[in-house]
């Protein structure tokens, strides 16, 4: 039984081409009965494949003393067996918190972050982490619950860069029984039997009654069919990686999608186009009542908006559609006010005024420097968002003009109007920031003092 348990390994590894004569591994290592079989493992074909092995633990800081124990554990169990071992501790509730994610996010990110980190800075070639059958049965089922679509579906993959699991083949049962024959210790985490994670509701409870009820070998029947479904998405990610290339750019931190390239593509890949590239540039994973709105956008009017989880926002302009992550609001900072002389931040740009000689005045470049005339100029200036019922004189305009209106005019991006700033002085607006100033305060042949306004 333990050496069948092996060969199926050993068969998975070379029929995926997961490992390389003289790859460096790194492997994570919680102290479960997953990673430590991987360990194990490796180490016992270690001179076969030709490779050296590390390991690293991450302490979450979620289980109190259980989870240093936990650590203390794999200290010891790899200085057993006599390899690197790497671990860090991190307040994951924490970064949780600050980050809006859930604990199991979390910790995922924290744990990768700082395993890359470590293979990049010792040189290991290869990251194995313990993920099996059962694991890859439960994310099938959550994204089938959540409507992730095709990819979803494919389940975890065997690979993912420099990322491999080795084991992904063999299903929890195979793997407890080999560590209780061999009598390998492992620990046991007592959060797995909480139900208060989505996962561990589907691990206790879902999928044990399927097995029950329906087929004992359902980890077994959804890797072989996430296998097919990983061979179709290939042929699939090659036209949507075609697509997305013709009709996606990513600029100033705007993801801009090119409805007119959009229309050129087989209309069953725009939900696959639209998930891949936000999952690429905002790292959010969109469901399927996501990618329905942003379909609906597509035909919406020009302005409308909707608003997606962690902050990301979608906006239908006139021939695209932006998307773009929303800036967290600025407690308590609704205007700044600048003196003649001074040079003020506001939301991440920087406005400055100061004096100038009209004779030496330069006109060059000018898009994000104007000049105006300081005689009518009474307190000091204020920059701030426009807001609704915002009204000016447009340079060289008679009449005064709604500022949204002029906005328009002016082909300005609805995902970019509610950035726009104006430079105002006791309560009329002077300047909007990078476009035009007011007519009232041109310079004219009677003016005896000028100011400079820069944008920098």
């Amino acid at each position: 039984m333990i050496k069948s348990t092996e060969q199926k390994v050993v068969k998975f590894i070379l029929n995926k081409k997961l490992i390389d004569a003289g790859d460096s591994i790194l492997v994570a290592l919680s102290g479960g009965a997953d990673s430590v079989f991987l360990l194990e493992f490796l180490l016992r074909y270690k001179k076969r494949f030709n490779m050296d092995i590390a390991a690293f633990h991450l302490n979450h800081n979620l289980r109190g003393k259980e989870a240093n124990i936990d650590e203390q554990f794999c200290k010891n169990f790899t200085a057993q067996k006599r390899i690197p071992f790497f671990s860090t501790s991190k307040n994951v509730k924490l970064y949780a918190k600050r980050n809006r994610m859930s604990l199991e996010e979390a910790g995922r990110e924290l744990r990768y972050g700082e395993l890359l980190k470590i293979a990049k800075t010792h040189n290991y070639t290869k990251i194995a982490t313990a993920h099996n059958a059962d694991d890859n049965a439960e994310t099938v089922l959550l994204n089938l619950i959540k409507g992730t679509g095709i990819k979803g579906l494919s389940g975890i993959p065997e690979r993912r860069g420099k990322i491999i699991r080795p084991i992904l083949v063999l299903s929890k049962k195979e793997i407890l029984d080999y560590l209780h024959n061999k009598k390998i210790n492992y620990r046991t985490d007592s959060s797995n039997f909480e139900n208060d994670y989505q996962r561990n509701f589907l691990r206790n409870e879902i999928i044990p009654l399927i097995k029950n009820k329906l087929n004992p070998q359902f980890d077994s029947a959804v890797f072989r069919t996430s296998e097919i479904i990983r061979g179709y998405t290939s042929l699939i990610d090659e036209q949507i990686k075609n697509a997305v290339k013709k009709t996606i750019t990513y600029k100033q931190q705007q993801l801009i999608i090119n409805l007119k390239h959009l229309e050129e593509t087989d209309v069953r890949l725009y939900g696959d186009v639209l998930r891949k590239t936000v999952r690429k540039y905002f790292n959010e994973e969109l469901e399927s009542k996501n990618i329905l709105d942003l379909l609906k956008l597509i035909k919406a009017q020009t302005g409308r908006e909707i608003k997606f989880p962690n902050r990301i926002v979608a906006v239908k302009e006139r021939d695209s559609i932006i998307i773009y992550l929303k800036k967290r609001e600025m407690k308590n900072v609704k205007q700044v006010e600048i003196k003649i002389g001074e040079e003020k931040q506001f939301e991440g740009k920087s406005v400055s005024i100061s004096v100038s000689n009209r004779n030496k005045l330069s006109f060059y470049n000018t898009i994000n420097k104007e000049y105006i005339s300081a005689d009518k100029i009474k307190s000091n200036f204020v920059v701030r968002r426009w807001k609704d019922g915002d009204r000016f004189y447009p340079l060289g305009m008679k009449n005064s003009k709604k500022l949204s209106d002029f906005l328009t005019e002016q082909k300005i991006r609805s995902s970019e109007k509610k950035e726009q700033l104006v430079l105002t002085n006791s309560g009329m607006i002077v300047w909007v920031v990078g476009i035009r100033i007011d007519e009232r305060y041109k310079i004219s042949a009677n003016t005896k003092k000028v100011l400079e306004l820069c944008l920098n």
